[in-house]
């Protein structure tokens, strides 16, 4: 199967250097909270040299701050100086401040230095003082994919969904795996998750080149759905198809988008899927959204009953079917888009514990294509 390549560990630091921008730091004296500061604009201008010699310059007078020991590790792994990335954060492993960010940057360090078994354990360690830590998870996988061991990778990304379901980028991870498979449906349910639970502000929510690709994936993960429906073996005539009870979620899922097949057989379009997915809303909450309770479905009838799913689903659809045909729709509907984007800043998703419902069928998710 093909995988998108990902920067995946840096992505990971950016986050890093982003959530502890306006940590609130008890520092022991004003002169090391200044270094800090002078430390993180070296940072900010790309000046990594100058950064780590600051933060060196910063421990020397406050030796048991581990913030800055984190920072230092940061910028010695983003200046690719691993080893000394690796000895900086080893430090930090068994001090009672180490955060999940500690063990995840140190096994990248470790792992850029192809020190898969020490990256492993020291993983391991994190995840047995943080058992929720999505960036752990996410990180675990990330070394698998390196292995080349896809299925692994998949499970440890399957594992922080279920077990830090407000963590995004195991979403969007594991996402990436099934909508580049025969397989598309957990894609379609992850992929459309991590574009509704990422905080963003309103001033600046402009989809990045990752969310645009992954909008287009969606679109054709839900051609391939529907090809799929169409090119099931059919029933003999005369005789119900066996199977038609649904035991699963995903088997519900599937069950009702099967009888709304009427609605695309002209063709899978941003309108069509608008019109299917707002049918597919009624038939689900009648039948099966007390049984199974799904954070994005909560979400897509919320928008429903505030007259923005419309929008909602050009946001998603629109400029991956066309984007001649998504800017004429925009300079029709002129507004729409950054209201309903302001309305999303505002109206974040944050998937519950409990819902998790994946059975982990990975027969055939990984089976490379003949030649």
């Amino acid at each position: 199967m093909r995988f998108i390549p990902q920067k995946l560990y840096l992505q990971i630091i950016i986050f890093l250097i982003a959530a502890n921008a306006h940590a609130q730091e008890p520092w022991p004296s004003p002169e090391v909270e200044q270094m800090y500061r002078h430390a993180r604009e070296y940072m900010a201008a790309g000046n990594l040299k100058d950064a780590a010699i600051t933060f060196k310059q910063a421990i020397i007078l406050a030796p048991g701050n581990m913030i800055l020991y984190k920072e230092l590790g940061n910028a010695q792994y983003l200046s690719g100086n691993f080893s000394d990335a690796e000895q900086t954060l080893s430090s930090l492993q068994n001090s009672k401040d180490a955060d999940e960010e500690c063990f995840q940057l140190l096994a990248a360090s470790q792992a850029a230095q192809k020190k898969m078994k020490d990256a492993k354990k020291t993983l391991h360690a994190g995840l047995s003082r943080f058992a929720a830590s999505g960036l752990l998870y996410n990180e675990t996988g990330n070394e698998y994919t390196l292995k080349n061991d896809h299925k692994a990778a998949l499970n440890a990304w399957l594992d922080g969904i279920e077990n830090a379901p407000g963590y995004p980028q195991n979403y969007y991870s594991a996402a990436l795996v099934y909508l580049n498979s025969e397989k598309v449906f957990w894609g379609l349910m992850y992929g459309e998750l991590f574009l509704v639970m990422k905080p963003v502000s309103p001033s600046n929510r402009n989809d990045t080149v990752q969310d645009e690709q992954l909008k287009k994936m969606l679109f054709a993960g839900y051609k391939k759905m529907f090809d799929n429906i169409g090119s099931s073996e059919a029933p003999q005539y005369g005789r119900v198809k066996a199977g038609q009870d649904a035991t699963t979620f995903e088997a519900a899922v599937l069950k009702i988008y099967t009888t709304l097949t009427p609605v695309v057989s002209d063709g899978v379009t941003a309108e069509n899927l608008t019109m299917v997915r707002t049918r597919f809303l009624m038939d689900w909450f009648s039948e099966y959204g007390s049984k199974y309770p799904f954070s994005l479905f909560s979400y897509q009838d919320e928008l429903a009953r505030n007259g923005k799913f419309d929008i909602y689903n050009e946001w998603i659809f629109g400029k991956a079917e066309n984007e001649v045909q998504y800017d004429a729709w925009n300079n029709f509907h002129e507004g729409d888009i950054v209201r309903f984007l302001q309305w999303e800043a505002k109206h974040i998703v944050v998937p519950k514990a409990g819902a998790f419902y994946n059975e982990r069928d990975m027969k055939g998710l990984f089976d490379k294509k003949k030649k």
